[in-house]
């Protein structure tokens, strides 16, 4: 499944260039099915528990790794086609490609789409026809082992072919619509009323199951909380298309904040308290040394300063250092722009050109401006001060 969020993970290796990370959440599936495996699936009389479990985890890494290669197919058409990939996350509902933007033709998205099931498909066949065709040479641990992933990979390539956004069969169902409806918004917006249709139905099953046999049956569980993700998948995946199209075309000098209050980096803590803090009620400063910025500094900064302090520490011994990634440019899209801004967790970024500080960009004036692109009406909320 190719999705644009879930960034976070430990690295675990690089292949073709694309950092593969695991979600903490990715511990408990990888428990789980390591004990499924070793408690249903494997046991055979004649092996020894040492047997039965080592063959579970290889069974469970083995399945893991053709998620990765499902989300490598996906990454390497996306990166052929020009789409960003910002890495694989393995997490509790198996992996995700994460794509930095979006396909620009009906075509590219069919066939970022298309890659992940057919590699899944290409593995299935491959255990399968071991399998059945070697057979006999095999030792029976090996044979158990294919079969599992001939099984596994099979769920995979169906699962994910469901024409609900944002499995892949929803995707490849966005692209036929795209290409036949020529809106990307409208296909996206009936693509993921499939997903939510299919979601819905995951999610009455479970809570037919629980009720049919009166107990809190695991199985019955999972199917709510998978149904419940894919719900809420596809309500992100749509507006992430909406703020797309919404803020195409548009960069940072459209919402630029000019006149911005700076403050010099050898200015003493209790006069930058008094003397900013207190008057303009902003939550922190852009640090401007001839003209150029240097840094950031926040009350929260100057509070992890002794009080008694302030009068002989400077805004230079407080402040926060400018990291590259931290500001953004006049010509920078929006979009982009946006979505640094929610990753630093920030209500604004400093706007750089030449390395000169030229104005901020603030989420408040980025979410009126997109109230007034959508048509949506009424006020947005007061934006954190800057």
């Amino acid at each position: 499944m190719a999705h644009g969020g879930l960034a976070s993970g430990w690295p675990i290796a690089r292949i073709f260039g694309i950092t593969i990370r695991v979600h903490a959440s990715w511990i408990v599936i990888f428990v789980l099915l390591t004990f499924s495996l070793g408690a249903q699936i494997i046991p055979v009389e004649e092996w020894s528990p040492l047997q039965v479990w080592v063959l579970a985890v290889i069974g469970a890494v083995g399945f893991f790794a053709c998620v990765v290669a499902h989300e490598l197919a996906h990454s390497i058409v996306a990166h052929g086609a020009g789409i960003s990939v910002e890495g694989i996350t393995l997490f509790v509902f198996g992996g995700v490609a994460r794509l930095r933007g979006e396909a620009h033709t009906p075509g590219v998205e069919f066939k970022v789409a298309i890659a992940g099931p057919l590699m899944s498909l290409i593995l299935a066949a491959a255990c399968g026809g071991m399998y059945y065709g070697l057979g006999a040479w095999l030792p029976a641990q090996a044979r158990v082992l294919l079969g599992y992933l001939f099984l596994m990979n099979l769920a995979l390539v169906f699962f994910n072919l469901v024409p609900g956004f944002p499995l892949d069969g929803g995707r490849v169902l966005r692209a036929a619509l795209w290409a036949l409806l020529g809106d990307v918004r409208r296909a996206t917006a009936i693509a993921s009323v499939c997903g939510k249709a299919f979601a819905g139905l995951l999610i009455l099953s479970g809570v037919y199951l629980i009720f049919r046999f009166r107990a809190l049956d695991l199985s019955a569980l999972w199917l709510i909380v998978i149904g419940l993700f894919l719900w809420s998948a596809a309500e992100a995946g749509y507006r992430q298309v909406a703020l797309h199209a919404a803020l195409a075309g548009l960069t940072v000098r459209d919402v630029l904040q000019t006149g911005v209050v700076a403050v010099p980096p050898d200015l003493p803590l209790d006069r930058l308290v008094d003397g900013y803090f207190y008057q303009y009620r902003f939550h922190s400063f852009p640090v401007l040394e001839a003209d150029r910025l240097v840094g950031t500094i926040s009350l929260r900064d100057v509070q992890d300063v002794p009080r008694a302090d302030w009068p002989r520490r400077s805004v230079r011994d407080a402040m926060r250092e400018t990291r590259g990634d931290a500001v953004v440019h006049p010509q920078e899209d929006l979009e982009i722009a946006l979505r640094k801004m929610i990753e630093e967790g920030r209500g604004h970024l400093p706007v750089v050109e030449d390395g000169r500080l030229v104005g901020i960009v603030t989420r408040h004036d980025m979410l009126t401006l997109l109230q007034l692109k959508t048509g949506l009406g009424g006020r947005a909320p007061p934006g954190p001060r800057v």
